[in-house]
């Protein structure tokens, strides 16, 4: 009997160490042995060598996307802008001559026209019923206000605004648009650049009258 007592006391320990060994904790890695199923080093931010970018980096690329340039000008004539851009190249500094569209002063002309309609068969509607009452006029093809129709140009606005009236009496809407000379200037730019300080700036433009250095956003 006593061996029997021996064995079930023996059993007893061994289960008991077994038990005990299952419940070890499993020691924690560090971040120095953390790896990857194949075998490369997991590496934490914070102990990388980078830097994040911040937000306030973004904002300043963004300001740094806006160009500024001088701009020399207004000249009258485009090869006046062309000289000074010349002058700017043998100088070391590239630019580019631009053009400006400025409405002259007093209208020259004034058009009477039929606002665009909403299609082309709209816009014969209008004419035929233009034509059977007599009045001169055809669809106007291209431009801001195509699809509209013509009623002609006149050089007195007095001359206009009867046949502004006279074509109202009929239910038809009618504009007059007043029709004015376009002035061109010309300007010489260059992107702002340190090396390109007054001096430098003075020589380009040299004796030219009428004209000066101007700061502004460019392309």
């Amino acid at each position: 009997m006593r061996w029997i007592f021996f064995c079930l006391v023996a059993g007893n320990l061994l289960a008991l160490i077994v038990y005990w060994q299952q419940q070890s904790p499993t020691p924690v890695n560090t971040s120095a042995d953390l790896e990857i199923a194949s075998g490369q080093r997991l590496t934490l931010v914070s102990e990388a060598a980078v830097t994040l970018p911040k937000a306030k980096d973004s904002q300043s690329r963004m300001n740094k996307g806006t160009k500024r340039c001088f701009v020399l000008g207004p000249y009258q004539d485009e090869l006046d802008a062309r000289h000074a851009r010349a002058r700017a190249e043998a100088l070391g500094m590239a630019g580019r001559t631009t053009k400006t569209e400025l409405p002259g002063g007093e209208p020259r002309e004034f058009w009477v026209h039929v606002p665009p309609r909403a299609s082309r068969d709209a816009a014969i509607r209008v004419l035929k019923e233009l034509q059977r009452r007599g009045i001169d006029s055809y669809i106007i093809t291209k431009g801001e206000l195509s699809e509209g129709v013509s009623l002609g140009l006149f050089r007195q606005r007095e001359s206009a605004e009867q046949l502004v009236e006279r074509v109202k009496k009929y239910a038809i809407p009618v504009a007059v648009r007043e029709v004015r000379d376009i002035a061109e200037e010309f300007w010489f730019e260059v992107p702002v650049m340190d090396e390109f300080g007054e001096r430098l700036r003075q020589r380009v433009m040299a004796d030219d009258r009428g004209v000066s250095w101007q700061m502004s956003q460019c392309e």
